[in-house]
């Protein structure tokens, strides 16, 4: 019997998804953007020190727009990713007696989301679109002069899921970042996204090259529906 109630469920579970899978009401352009393509723009972003005074700590917020000159947020952003525990851990570094060198760190984030213009090339002609970000991730080398840190540069690589087609990812993102002001070095510069967390300190940085490759994959995500359909009778 419950080999029958099984292929029962499983069948009209298999419907639904069908169903639920074929096609999206509202689905990006599949194909890789790029500020190197003219497809994409470049943008800045921010850093709140949320849980200290310092970068790099568990509970920093990064909140990144685009940014064409002009009009902040006007094509994507990405928003609310949050350093895990470990926070920035050091991989690599080497100084000279001088104290001139570098300190290279990894960081990954948790949570966030991303927003994309319906007016970008991805675009189908139905609006914006929005989704959550699954996996992002940076690696910075800081140099120092002297032992004082003089500058910060950043690869960042994200992934993500679109809110209204499940299916289709961001399955591949990245982008390079510079840091160009941070809490103690004078007056704020304008026109940068706001500290998230409420927080009054925090860094400031400029976003270049930044590339997504989007993808719609049914395949995948009935292979999520049916081992998650799995679970249920082991």
């Amino acid at each position: 019997m419950k080999f029958s109630r099984m292929v029962f469920v499983f069948a009209a579970a298999m419907l639904v998804a069908n169903s639920a899978f074929a096609v999206c009401a509202h689905q990006p352009v599949q194909g890789s953007y790029s500020t190197t393509t003219g497809t994409m723009i470049g943008g800045r972003a921010s850093e709140a020190f949320c849980s200290g005074v310092m970068p790099g700590v568990p509970g920093n917020t990064q909140n990144a727009m685009s940014w064409n000159g002009a009009v902040l947020g006007g094509q994507w952003t990405l928003s609310g990713m949050v350093i895990d525990a470990a926070g920035a851990v050091a991989t690599s570094q080497y100084f000279d007696a001088n104290g001139n060198g570098y300190i290279d760190y990894v960081t990954n984030y948790m949570g966030g989301a991303f927003w994309l213009s319906g007016a970008g090339n991805w675009g189908d002609g139905l609006g914006d679109f929005s989704g959550q970000i699954t996996y992002y991730n940076v690696g910075t080398k800081v140099s120092y002069f002297g032992w004082q840190p003089i500058g910060a540069t950043s690869n960042i690589t994200f992934r993500g899921v679109f809110n209204d087609c499940n299916y289709c990812f961001i399955d591949y993102g990245t982008a390079n970042s510079l840091l160009m002001w941070s809490s103690g070095g004078g007056t704020m510069p304008a026109n940068y996204p706001a500290f998230l967390c409420g927080a009054s300190a925090g860094e400031l940085h400029d976003v270049c090259c930044v590339t997504i490759h989007i993808l719609c994959d049914v395949t995948s995500a009935e292979q999520s529906t049916w081992g998650a359909i799995k679970t249920l009778y082991r």
